[in-house]
């Protein structure tokens, strides 16, 4: 790639409409190009909200198995919900001082989807959720495969 393609792409970034994911934006990585990704607001069905998505790509369009993954990600958002309920609960007691609501979405917010490699078996991937209320408090819950693992809190 030449010098001045790659100075273009810093400071005016690609853009592409995907047809399921919305309007994405190219993040060129000018000294590790190979982890440059697209990224969008994604209008999550489920919850009727917008939610981040880092989709691993090159200029030519986001990687189809990673964009994949988050599209099965709908019909699955039951089962996360359920499997994420432990750690949010915890994370809200210990921050908020709160028990977490029967409905999680009184409390929270789904903020993110993350994924590593969507090749990998076992796959890791996370999602993160915003509090509502008072208290800003950012979980995100890893996950391998399909069980939960810890939860990384940011307040």
């Amino acid at each position: 790639m030449s010098f001045l393609k790659r100075l273009k792409l810093r400071f005016v970034p690609l853009l592409l409409q995907d047809p399921e994911l919305g309007q994405m934006r190219f993040m060129y990585i000018s000294h590790r190009p190979e982890n440059s990704y697209w990224e969008c607001e994604w209008f999550f069905p489920p919850t009727k909200t917008n939610v981040f998505l880092p989709i691993r790509g090159t200029e030519e369009g986001p990687n189809q198995q990673h964009r994949k993954f988050y599209l099965d990600l709908v019909a699955r958002f039951d089962f996360i919900l359920q499997a994420s309920r432990p750690q949010l609960a915890a994370a809200y007691k210990q921050w908020a001082d709160k028990e977490l609501p029967s409905d999680i979405f009184s409390a929270f917010e789904l903020a993110a989807f993350g994924l590593e490699d969507p090749g990998a078996n076992p796959v890791h991937w996370e999602v993160s959720f915003e509090a509502t209320g008072e208290t800003w408090i950012y979980v995100t819950i890893s996950f391998v495969g399909n069980e939960a693992q810890s939860a990384v809190v940011d307040t």
